[in-house]
């Protein structure tokens, strides 16, 4: 059997340095060209140790966890145990998930006579024609995949730590919802300086005048107000703002009568602000369905811990 070992080889360097590099995107690490190159080939040259007398060395567990932490120290360098220990762990991750998501590629594109047949045991049987295509065309594909769902899963972390339950009433009505904590958000009344938190629909079960949700794209003065209760009337507040195309726009705002924030096991109570209510939805995953600004937070009186 004619085995291109040299074919074999910069596949492998070029798959090892791939795998170095998602363990570098997953932990946020910085490493030079240098080091991941210079790891990437410390990796795939035990394919030319297979074929020597030193192949023993890397064939035994305890040799090859040797040899990836050699990779390890050389790519990332050694600071910590701790953090050291972080990245050989991500780098066996990586290489098991890709690993694994070729094998499955392959098992969906092979019969079971392939498997059932003494090639696939052969230790010597460096792959097939169809195979060689799984690696070549389904790694790149596969490591795309999974940077993807990396980011996601860091969005999502992200997304889940700025999160809290929000609970506003206005006199007997009482309305709950999920709400993101958002840095971004700097709306604040010129005159009492009260932040504004937004409120979707979708959370208000018409407990809400439908006049408040219109308010969003009419221009301002061509509402409605007059049909509005007394209590709904005297809450009312115009705000400005400035638009993302540079214009100056109001929206209309509600004072509530309290705003307890459940947050990190504490519950904070926000007197001083103001509601905007929107039309639509605010997550498009359902994440949330409430703006907080971030003052509200800041500024508001912890009055006990959350149960």
């Amino acid at each position: 059997m004619v085995v291109y070992l040299d074919a074999v080889w910069v596949l492998n360097l070029l798959i090892d340095a791939c795998l170095l590099k998602l363990t570098a995107l997953m932990l946020k690490r910085q490493t030079s060209w240098i080091h991941l190159w210079s790891g990437a080939l410390i990796a795939s040259a035990v394919v030319l140790i297979l074929f020597t007398p030193a192949a023993f060395l890397v064939d035994h567990p305890i040799g090859k966890l040797i040899y990836s932490v050699i990779i390890i120290f050389v790519t990332f360098g050694f600071h910590r145990i701790t953090v050291f220990l972080q990245n050989l762990a991500a780098f066996y991750f990586t290489a098991f998930a890709i690993g694994g998501g070729l094998f499955a590629v392959h098992y969906f594109f092979q019969d079971g006579s392939f498997y059932a047949s003494n090639r696939f045991l052969n230790t010597m049987n460096y792959g097939d024609p169809i195979s060689w295509m799984t690696v070549i065309i389904g790694f790149p594909i596969l490591w795309f995949f999974s940077k993807k769902r990396l980011n996601q899963t860091v969005t999502r972390k992200w997304q889940s730590s700025t999160i809290a339950d929000v609970i506003v009433r206005f006199s007997d009505i009482t309305i709950e919802a999920k709400a993101m904590i958002d840095s971004g958000n700097k709306l604040t009344d010129p005159l009492t300086q009260a932040p504004v938190m937004f409120l979707s629909k979708e959370v208000c079960q018409g407990n809400v005048p439908e006049v408040f949700f219109q308010a969003e794209k009419a221009p301002a003065g061509s509402l409605d107000l007059e049909d509005l209760t007394g209590d709904w009337k005297s809450r009312v507040a115009w705000v400005p703002y400035r638009a993302v195309d540079g214009t100056s726009r109001m929206t209309l705002a509600v004072r509530p009568d309290q705003v307890l924030i459940l947050y990190e096991g504490k519950r904070i109570e926000c007197t001083k602000s103001l509601v905007a209510f929107v039309d639509h939805s605010l997550s498009s995953s359902g994440d949330f369905s409430s703006i907080l600004h971030p003052d509200m937070l800041l500024h508001g009186k912890m009055i006990e811990t959350a149960s």
